[in-house]
């Protein structure tokens, strides 16, 4: 499915990646992601030595996607000396399910410095719980990636707590290989996580996202890891729940505790 995204406009999204109704979402920011640094990288001049790294992504859920085909296409904004910005949209039966905004910079020598927001100190993954495999509960995509929960507790145990903290990376099933890690499976995995706040409901309840934004430290895919499926540490706070909207904001560290991803996200809780 990367490959396709990459290259071309239209996309056969796999069986195995479901979440109810629908396909996992993580997965089609992956897919938009590959198909805009595909473009990008077609658009760009031969010989070009401006690097344009992917610095944020703001993406929202319209409708449902499926297994089956879809349609991608993306188109540039704007295109300035440093940043260049593009618009991606997914389709699927004439329908608009998925659209996204990305933005590409260079870097740029700045006398402005602030220092990453530093990893908590946490158990290692091995001391972590794994999420059992609760088939009918658990979305279908989670058989294909390795959760070790190390604070917070999982959906639906009537918990008092709205965070989690914990480990991240991809199982074996999942097919992912590739030399070293991207940025693609850092959206893929960041969104794998269930919303904090499930945590707090005594019942399987529905929930998704609606809307969700990115932002990625000036590093690119070559400067990301040196392996292939490396652990990632993965922090989620609710900052505010109510009318049936929760608003959560997570980072996302590398095993060194270096700072890879920001992210906020909106999602409709259905209790």
């Amino acid at each position: 499915m990367v490959d396709q995204a990459t290259r071309a406009e239209l996309v056969d999204i796999a069986a195995g990646w479901g979440q109810g109704r629908a396909t996992f979402g993580g997965l089609l920011g992956a897919l938009v992601v590959a198909h805009l640094q595909g473009a990008l990288a077609r658009k760009s001049e031969p010989g070009s030595q401006v690097s344009l790294v992917l610095r944020a992504l703001t993406i929202s859920f319209v409708a449902p996607v499926e297994v089956g085909q879809v349609s991608i296409s993306s188109e540039v904004l704007r295109s300035g000396k440093s940043v260049t910005q593009m618009l991606c949209t997914m389709k699927q039966n004439g329908q608009v399910c998925v659209s996204a905004l990305a933005s590409f910079g260079a870097a740029r020598q700045s006398r402005v410095v602030v220092a990453s927001a530093a990893a908590p100190q946490i158990d290692s993954p091995e001391a972590g719980r794994v999420i059992p495999n609760l088939e009918g509960i658990a979305p279908e995509f989670t058989k294909l990636i390795d959760f070790r929960f190390i604070n917070g507790e999982l959906p639906f145990s009537g918990a008092a707590t709205s965070h989690i903290e914990g480990w991240m990376r991809w199982k074996p099933s999942a097919g992912v290989k590739t030399p070293t890690a991207r940025y693609l499976d850092l959206v893929a995995l960041i969104d794998a996580w269930p919303p904090a706040v499930l945590q707090m409901l005594a019942q399987p309840t529905p929930s998704s996202s609606l809307t969700w934004t990115l932002e990625f430290p000036a590093i690119d895919d070559a400067q990301l890891s040196t392996e292939a499926n490396p652990w990632w540490q993965y922090r989620a706070v609710t900052e505010s729940a109510q009318n049936g909207y929760a608003h959560i904001s997570s980072h996302c560290w590398d095993q060194t505790g270096r700072l890879v991803a920001i992210s906020r996200q909106t999602a409709t809780v259905f209790a």
